[in-house]
């Protein structure tokens, strides 16, 4: 077996373990139950294929790569924080993942065969939310807020891709993607309404926006992710002063609960600001029902979990993968990407979706799709506003 052909087995070997956690945890729950909580641990050895198939380590160390430095500190600062707080060995898998993911998402390379597969399966259990499966999970953990999740992010993955190719073939009017991008968005929008999830309509409403109106600028970076955090704060404040008591949205109360929650962890967090409180939530949040002691913030959660230092090694490297993938695309190819990152941020304000495994690596294909379709001799027509 020649050089070439080993390195596409290894790639295929990790999207295969890759696809097979998606579908297990997005299909049934029975499946849900068995796969999500091995997730994590199996995109570990995923990515660390991965990291060895597409990168070579020596030559980092040799040019002393900053990025790979900063990646390898975090999984190392992680692993540190994981004995002193006595955390759990989870924990340091979802960390470890997301600082994988986010150091390899402009490194891959993946075929014309290998992305047609991956988008095909995301397309498909979208298809399969969206039309075929016409009923709403009760249980423990597959609530209704679930599916509508699940069709936000195959939707930024597929939606990406789509634009993409018809940009490298060059036959599409710039008001054609625009078309199509409000088609899919009122498809999902209707279905997130009929499960009352709130969280994917304000997610919509932010791809809407970035898609059609915001600059495609670096700088917005830091005003989205200010905006997850600060919206934390915000909420909790209208809680403790009693404004939202009796406001009502879509059927349910404003003060859903993670007022509440936002605010145990953060008691609890400013004990251990430079650790976290690690993920022994028993032991650290006594005054929260066992229910409750999830996080429903992404980016806080990897505050609250893993402490100040990890989390600005995070946003380091989350800072210049958006702001290169901005660099290195083109009209609506780079208006589609953008707006899918600032969406899953948006929901990532009210769940840790693009943070937990397997989900991540919805999140990390966003960015692969802009580097694939960079060039720009194959983005054609460039849409406005972009």
């Amino acid at each position: 077996m020649n050089r070439q052909k080993l390195h596409s087995l290894i790639d295929w070997c990790a999207i295969i373990l890759f696809l097979f956690c998606v579908f297990g945890t997005t299909t049934i729950p029975f499946l849900w139950d068995r796969v999500f909580n091995i997730a994590p641990f199996i995109m570990f050895g995923a990515l660390g294929l991965l990291l060895l198939n597409n990168v070579s380590i020596p030559e980092l160390l040799r040019r002393k790569d900053r990025e790979f430095f900063i990646m390898a500190g975090g999984v190392v600062l992680s692993l540190v924080n994981l004995f002193l707080v006595r955390s759990r060995m989870g924990a340091f898998f979802t960390i470890a993942d997301f600082f994988l993911i986010l150091y390899l998402a402009d490194k891959l390379h993946f075929d014309r065969i290998q992305l047609g597969v991956i988008v095909s399966v995301c397309f498909l259990i979208w298809l399969y939310w969206q039309f075929i499966n016409r009923d709403i999970f009760s249980s423990s953990r597959f609530n209704t807020n679930t599916p509508p999740i699940f069709m936000l992010a195959f939707f930024c993955v597929f939606i990406c891709y789509f634009f993409g190719l018809l940009s490298r073939r060059g036959r599409m009017p710039g008001w054609g993607y625009h078309v199509i991008a409000v088609v899919f968005v009122l498809l999902l929008g209707k279905r997130a309404m009929d499960f009352r999830c709130r969280g994917v309509l304000a997610a919509l409403a932010t791809w809407v926006f970035t898609y059609f109106f915001l600059p495609k600028h670096k700088r917005t970076i830091p005003l989205v992710i200010g905006f997850s955090l600060l919206f934390a704060a915000v909420y909790v404040l209208l809680w403790k002063t009693g404004a939202s008591t009796g406001i009502i949205i879509f059927g349910k109360r404003f003060a859903s609960g993670r007022d509440r929650i936002w605010y145990e962890f953060f008691r609890a967090f400013v004990h251990h600001p430079i650790t976290g409180i690690g993920s022994d939530f028993a032991v650290m949040l006594p005054d929260l029902p066992e229910r409750l002691r999830i996080a429903h913030n992404a980016l806080l959660d990897l505050l609250f979990v893993h402490g100040i230092p990890v989390f600005l090694l995070v946003l380091y490297l989350m800072y210049s993968q958006i702001s290169e993938m901005i660099a290195v695309s083109f009209g609506p190819v780079r208006a589609a990407c953008l707006a899918s990152v600032y969406a899953s941020l948006a929901i990532g304000t009210f769940e840790n979706i693009y943070i937990l495994s397997p989900y991540n690596m919805l999140f990390m294909m966003i960015f692969l799709m802009a580097h694939t379709f960079a060039s720009r001799q194959e983005v054609l027509h460039e849409a406005p506003n972009s």
